[in-house]
């Protein structure tokens, strides 16, 4: 089986979101016999390219062109001159209209339609920069042959807002990387302690700081749960993002304890999660929230907002809270705290939780979506 992959975003050393998916698939993938090949309008970078099983695949950079001819005119064609027999865009958008082969798009939500939509001036809308996003995206899930998605909830959405066919969709569950299921040695946890200036206990959030993530949020309930000794410590965001949420800890009383990080090398963040008093996810809108999977796998105890597929993902691996007041966060906060047992049943039921996500089993059900395909 030959599979091509719209590969152009890992040109980036960036693994977050849409590049971890991407690498944690074509990892399993490359180990099961699959042909894969990788297809970009820029050099794929080496970190990326080492997970991936020495031989499993064939790199195919373009000519420099624009990126409209890149996708709706190269990409065919060299899907035709490899005789590819999926083409496979891991990332909402990147597809063709035309194609000698099936096409197989991973959209992980609807999120553009549902949140942004929401969410932006009226003006916006006809910006050229935004007509143009908005028809790439509409291509790609509407000339795919079918649609892999991440939830249930993100599924739900895709029909209701984008219209999609349910039968043209098949929930996939993402998981935490392998790493994040191996045992965190003292020594270890000693280091990320260290190079972070770690002293206290603390809460951890990990994620990007844009208005949906609802950070305030958690920095308001942090400040009403007045923990004696414990450290608020935020991780992600940009740089320019920093001075509102350090306006708002002033505001609120918990500048000292309060540690915005900023971005953290990925290599750390297993002992982030392992070394946390709990991981805390206030996001209004998520497809998936992987970070519940890695802070599971961990054993981190979790609390997570009951909105959008975060209960989905969660299930029984930790509690969830209400968006509409902080009181809900703020109670969790103070028994986690105060209750030792309470602890670590939550910590039993991250790890036991945890378990039910692996990328094995997300790659042989990918597998049987190109076998059902062809």
């Amino acid at each position: 089986m030959k599979i091509a992959f719209n590969a152009r975003l890992l040109n980036s050393p960036t693994l977050r979101g849409w590049n971890r998916y991407t690498v944690n698939l074509l990892a399993e993938l490359s180990s099961l016999g699959i042909k894969l090949f990788l297809y970009s309008d820029s050099p794929l970078h080496e970190s990326h390219l080492k997970r991936l099983e020495k031989d499993s695949y064939q790199v195919r950079i373009s000519p420099p062109m624009r990126y409209i001819l890149w996708e709706q005119y190269w990409l065919p064609k060299q899907c035709e001159k490899d005789q590819i027999d999926i083409l496979h865009c891991p990332m909402n958008f990147g597809l063709p209209w035309s194609s000698p082969c099936p096409r197989i798009l991973t959209l992980h939500d609807a999120i553009d339609q549902v949140y942004y939509s929401q969410n932006i001036r009226w003006h916006q809308n006809f910006s050229l920069a935004n007509i143009q996003n908005q028809a790439y995206h509409w291509i790609a899930r509407n000339r795919a042959d079918h649609l892999i998605t991440v939830s249930q909830y993100s599924k739900q959405d895709i029909i209701k807002f984008l219209h999609i066919p349910e039968d043209k969709i098949t929930v996939i569950y993402e998981a935490a990387d392998t790493r994040f299921h191996n045992e965190v040695t003292q020594a270890e946890r000693l280091q990320v302690r260290s190079k972070y200036q770690l002293q206290l206990p603390y809460i951890f959030y990990i994620g990007g700081w844009e208005k949906r993530k609802n950070i305030p949020f958690l920095i308001q309930a942090f400040a009403e749960a007045n923990l004696n000794g414990v450290e608020l410590v935020i991780a992600g965001g940009k740089d320019e993002q920093r001075d509102t949420l350090v306006e708002l800890g002033k505001s609120l009383g918990v500048t000292n304890p309060l540690r915005l990080l900023g971005w953290v090398d990925d290599a750390d963040l297993p002992a982030l999660y392992a070394e946390a008093f709990c991981f805390v996810y206030p996001s209004e809108y998520e497809g998936f929230g992987l970070q519940l999977c890695e802070a599971m796998a961990v054993g981190c105890p979790v609390l997570a907002a009951r909105s959008t597929c975060l209960p989905e993902v969660l299930g029984d691996g930790g509690e969830t809270f209400s968006l509409s007041k902080t009181r809900e966060l703020v109670n969790l906060l103070q028994q986690l705290k105060s209750d030792e047992s309470y602890y670590y049943d939550l910590v039993n039921k991250a790890k036991k939780r945890g378990r039910n996500f692996n990328w094995q089993v997300t790659t042989r059900q990918t597998k049987s979506v190109y076998q059902k395909i062809l």
